[in-house]
């Protein structure tokens, strides 16, 4: 290594030990309302990441350029520093294409993290105080659909999992159901409460023999007829029908 290279690479190293630094100042600015100077220090922040983990644009960071040894507070903060820019971009037209990468990251940063629920909800109070303050149409329906992608893209089907194992073709076969309850009128509602209560319940499960034994023996037998079910002619025509009403209440 020559000095040049020496010289940048110990550039590198100092940028990168400031970094939470930088993102709690781009913090401070976004509470502040100061937005201009919450946006160059969110992308510095970003950028600083780039550069150490060799990527060339802040809206193509992903999770899989971090590894195991990457603490899930970091990738938390991550995930609230594209949120926090998508906010500051939405009411900019303008800025149209920023906000919409801006949420894309906030979702590939969310689904399948531990934090995910926590995102999700934060996302779903946000939802409900833009129809309170009767919000632009279009911008709801943004964010709703990020809110949808959230669950869309999350891979973790928990009690599935637990019952049959994470690959296993029924395992599949649910989260294909998944995705289909999203579009069906009430459905993102529904995936949302699983999400929030199903890993305790998966919890409460391995801590106790006798509960362990009552699902092996009651819910992994009507996972399977139900699993076998979603295959059916009958499910497909009942999942079109409901889809359609969902379509058309949000049409009105």
């Amino acid at each position: 290594m020559d000095q040049e290279e020496r010289r940048r690479s110990l550039e590198l190293q100092a940028m990168y030990k400031k970094r939470i630094t930088v993102a709690k100042s781009g913090r401070e600015a976004f509470v502040a309302r100061n937005y201009t100077i919450s946006v160059k220090q969110y992308t510095e922040y970003l950028s600083i990441l780039c550069h150490a983990k060799n990527v060339q644009d802040i809206f193509e960071l992903a999770p899989k350029d971090f590894d195991e040894k990457t603490p899930v507070s970091e990738l938390l903060l991550i995930s609230h520093v594209y949120w926090d820019l998508s906010k500051m971009y939405e009411s900019s037209p303008s800025l149209a294409d920023s906000y919409s990468k801006s949420l894309n990251q906030f979702v590939t940063f969310t689904a399948n993290q531990p934090y995910q629920v926590l995102n999700s909800e934060m996302v779903r109070k946000y939802i409900r105080r833009k129809k309170k303050a009767n919000s632009v149409k279009e911008e709801l329906l943004k964010i709703t659909e990020t809110y949808q992608d959230i669950f869309a893209k999350s891979k973790s089907c928990f009690v599935a999992s637990y019952c049959f194992g994470y690959f296993h073709p029924k395992t599949n076969t649910l989260r294909e159901f998944k995705l289909e309850l999203l579009e069906w009128p009430l459905g993102t509602k529904l995936v949302n409460y699983y999400y929030k209560f199903s890993p305790k319940f998966i919890e409460l499960a391995k801590s106790s023999k006798l509960i362990d034994k009552i699902t092996r023996l009651t819910i992994v037998p009507a996972l399977s007829i139900f699993a076998f079910f979603t295959q059916t002619s009958i499910f497909k025509l009942c999942s079109s029908y409901l889809k359609l009403l969902r379509n058309r209440g949000s049409n009105h």
